[in-house]
């Protein structure tokens, strides 16, 4: 079994009952694939002890011990995007409450680290704290795994569409179109039943076959133009509940200056960006087209003599950094406590 303190802007720090390791994502993933790890209980050799069994159901803590642990166990909060690649190695993952550590170091005077905390994750699970296993079966993971499938058969569409037209200039009236005909078609139907399941998903109705808080069903912002295709594609890509501050989302979004000159962003969430931006233009959002028409106004005077898809491009980039603060908020607000 290997706890995992995790970090967004630091390497992962592990604990196996014998050795604590910072290492990087792809390394923790190579070690599962290479069935190194044991899934039993390993005896502990640390010098913590958790808390007296008395007060254990005020921190989450049940009497009897497990007789088999999961192989892998984090911190409830941490990014859906390393729970879903820990599960595609075939491995056991679950969580623990957040305040488990938190309520233990303050009660025994124990100085935050990662390491402590790693160490602290496996000692608690060995003595029995409640975890609450992920599954692949679970809503959040079929929304990931149905969007990304959705956009593999997107792209597929719209390459065979091209290469339709290409057939089709090359060999005028003579072009046999059927076949890019049935393979559009084909993958047109496959888009649309996956969106069915992203809707469901969204909703709250997937499949599920476990019970834990869904990060993933939170209700979108009131945004004209926001569907269920982007939103879904926000909350896979750049879910902000996983970000521990407005400016490390917009960064990763890649709608900051800084994040732009290094090239490190992600350019999927920076494209929906986009796309939301272009989707309440044209459908004229009461807030948000107000604020493109004032960016691209005040863009034509600081870019006088460019052509205006520069113009217009500039206004979109800006606009879309709006939607994206807004869009944070909305999903942070309240969202209970905040990251260390």
């Amino acid at each position: 079994m290997i706890s995992v303190d995790w970090s967004h802007t630091k390497q992962l720090t592990t604990f196996d009952g014998k050795k604590v390791r910072r290492e990087g994502k792809a390394a923790l993933l190579k070690r599962l694939k290479s069935g190194g790890e044991s899934n039993g209980v390993l005896k502990s050799n640390t010098s913590f002890q958790p808390p007296a069994a008395t007060d254990g159901e005020s921190r989450g803590f049940v009497k009897s011990k497990a007789s088999l642990q999961p192989s892998v166990v984090l911190e409830q909060g941490c990014p859906l995007s390393l729970v879903y690649s820990l599960l595609k190695t075939g491995a056991s993952v679950s969580v623990i409450s957040n305040r488990a550590t938190q309520d233990y170091r303050v009660e025994h005077g124990v100085e935050k680290s990662d390491e402590t905390d790693a160490r602290l994750i496996y000692e608690l699970t060995q003595n029995g704290a409640v975890l609450t296993p992920m599954s692949l079966t679970d809503n959040d993971m079929l929304l990931r795994d149905s969007y990304h499938q959705y956009c593999r058969f997107q792209k597929a569409r719209v390459a065979m569409t091209n290469m339709r037209k290409a057939h089709l200039r090359h060999f005028g009236d003579a072009a046999d179109l059927l076949p890019y005909d049935i393979a559009i078609d084909t993958l047109k139907a496959k888009e649309k039943s996956l969106q069915k399941i992203i809707d469901k998903a969204l909703s709250g109705g997937g499949e599920s076959s476990l019970q834990f808080e869904s990060i993933m069903t939170i209700q979108p912002p009131p945004i004209r133009g926001l569907g269920n295709r982007l939103w879904g594609g926000l909350i896979v890509t750049a879910n902000p509940v996983n970000f521990p501050c407005l400016s490390a989302y917009l960064r990763f979004c890649g709608l900051t200056a800084d994040a732009i000159e290094s090239h490190k962003y992600n350019r999927h969430a920076t494209m929906l960006y986009h796309l939301l931006a272009e989707e309440i233009v044209r459908q004229r959002d009461a807030t948000f087209r107000p604020l493109y028409d004032r960016f691209k106004a005040a863009m034509a005077v600081k870019y006088e003599g460019e052509k205006p898809y520069r113009i217009n491009n500039a206004a979109m980039c800006r606009t879309a950094t709006y939607l994206a603060k807004a869009v944070y908020r909305h999903c942070t607000e309240g969202a209970g406590e905040s990251k260390e």
